[in-house]
């Protein structure tokens, strides 16, 4: 049976936005999608300044499902190329592989640091086992120390943790411990160190294949945005969401401003059929827009207390082709401003000038906070002080530097996250033609792998929820979850 043409509006165009609107224009449907940016691509944009190629940080892209990697080979062409990609850490002015690797960390510590993060480890496993209240309470914390010990957290875990998340990691859930730390625990280092084995972890990246379009990650944005254009679909940027109507768990309209002008869109086919919306935008925010008689307080509360980091990309410009010899190069000490680096030439020597080079630093931040107001000389002056003076860059290799900012950068985590989510996912269940996705969708650590193939499986089933009905735990990628 051919599947009956539907309107349908796509909520934000990043690449599972995109992908979605790409599928289910080729399948005949009549899609408009909404973009509150001037372009396409969400945070997996590339754009060009004096010459270089940028993206919003790395995006190393490393597919778990073969039909991922096949379709972006087909369609990319030779672009889209395998690479030989790894990550080290700035660790006590020593530079280690990542994930950890026994060895490494021990050269990386003095006998009297290595000594005293061993017997750390063995009081807090004794504490945990025996007595109640030092036993795992949900936090990333506790889970970290009763795997590593206080002296190894106050060294590498706490501090890093704080500048990622941007809160004190007591406030971070574990499960950010347990999906995002590669080696379980100091008996899994020691393990390494014996048998000189890593366990396989969807971290590591020297355990599974990694790939980049060489002209950037925007690559996969252009040929969804070119696909859905040429195949009758619409696309309208610099226009933000502001409010979305639902009756009768039914979206009966979508408004939009730009330029100033308040835009409605009836939601409800004209031939009889009930239209779709498929939402990529911030799920808190988009359940604060939802104007709706049967949305509770309780919901209303679950989706406030769902927050974002934001960042600043400081860009820097260099006068050399090679830096750091490293493509991902992540710093845990605190008086670095920056969580880690990524070298643009490393990734792609199509994105920089011939005989010359780009790094892109990352810093965490609070949207409208002090780092986030900072001016570019000021965020330059805090990131280039402590590289100088651990010798990794010299102020004259910079021949240039500029900033993006992303307001809504990653989930934040927080303890007791999954139960406010859980909260809004029963809410949005009973909404039948609202389907939302992706990182921000789905508030996950979602890779662009990750949401292509949500976008996928969500125009698979539209129009047949009489069949089968997708329920949206199905679309959580396996990285933070729960």
């Amino acid at each position: 049976m051919e599947k009956r043409p539907l309107k349908i509006i796509v909520l934000g165009a990043g690449p599972g936005g995109l992908c979605a609107a790409w599928n289910l224009v080729q399948d005949g449907h009549r899609v408009t999608v909404l973009e509150k940016e001037p372009v396409c691509g969400g945070q997996s944009i590339t754009f060009k300044k004096e010459g270089y190629r940028y993206d919003l940080g790395p995006h190393n892209i490393h597919p778990q499902r073969k039909s991922i990697i096949n379709f972006l080979k087909g369609n990319l062409g030779e672009d889209f190329v395998k690479h030989n990609f790894y990550a080290q850490i700035y660790f006590r002015g020593k530079r280690i592989n990542y994930p950890f690797v026994g060895v490494d960390v021990l050269k990386s510590l003095s006998f009297f640091t290595a000594a005293k993060c061993g017997l750390s480890f063995a009081l807090s496993h004794a504490l945990s086992f025996f007595i109640p209240k030092f036993k795992d309470d949900g936090s990333y914390k506790t889970w970290i120390v009763n795997r590593f010990g206080t002296a190894f957290y106050n060294i590498y875990f706490g501090p890093y943790s704080k500048k990622v998340w941007g809160v004190p990691a007591e406030q971070i859930s574990d499960i950010v411990a347990k999906k995002r730390v590669a080696v379980s625990g100091i008996i899994e280092l020691i393990h390494s160190i014996i048998f000189k084995q890593q366990f396989y972890h969807p971290e590591n990246p020297s355990m599974i294949e990694n790939f980049y379009p060489q002209e950037g990650v925007g690559a996969i944005a252009d040929f969804f945005v070119k696909g859905i254009r040429d195949g009758g679909g619409e696309i309208i940027v610099g226009a933000k969401v502001n409010k979305i109507v639902s009756r009768s768990g039914v979206i009966k309209e979508v408004n939009y401003v730009k330029d100033g002008k308040v835009v409605s869109l009836n939601v409800d086919s004209d031939k009889g059929g009930r239209g779709k919306v498929i939402s990529t935008i911030p799920i808190n925010e988009m359940v604060l827009m939802l104007e709706d008689t049967q949305k509770s307080e309780l919901v209303r509360n679950a989706a406030e207390g769902l927050d974002f980091t934001s960042e600043v990309f400081l860009y820097l410009n260099i006068n050399k082709p090679h830096i750091f010899g490293a493509p991902l190069l992540y710093f845990s000490e605190a008086h670095f401003p920056f969580n880690r680096v990524y070298d643009v030439g490393i990734f792609s020597r199509r994105m920089v000038p011939q005989g010359k080079n780009a790094l892109c630093l990352e810093i965490t931040c609070n949207y409208d906070d002090q780092v986030w107001n900072m001016d570019d000389g000021a965020i330059f002056e805090k990131c280039i002080v402590p590289l100088e003076k651990h010798n990794l860059l010299k102020r004259s290799d910079v021949e240039s530097f500029h900033t993006r900012r992303l307001a809504q950068a990653y989930p934040r985590f927080r303890v007791g996250y999954e139960k406010k989510l859980n909260t809004i996912f029963n809410y949005l269940h009973g909404i039948s033609n609202l389907t939302s996705l992706g990182r921000q969708g789905l508030f996950s650590y979602a890779n662009v792998d990750d949401v292509i193939w949500m976008g996928f499986e969500v125009a698979k089933h539209v129009g047949y929820e009489e069949r089968l009905s997708l329920p949206i735990r199905e679309l959580l990628p396996q990285y933070i979850a729960f």
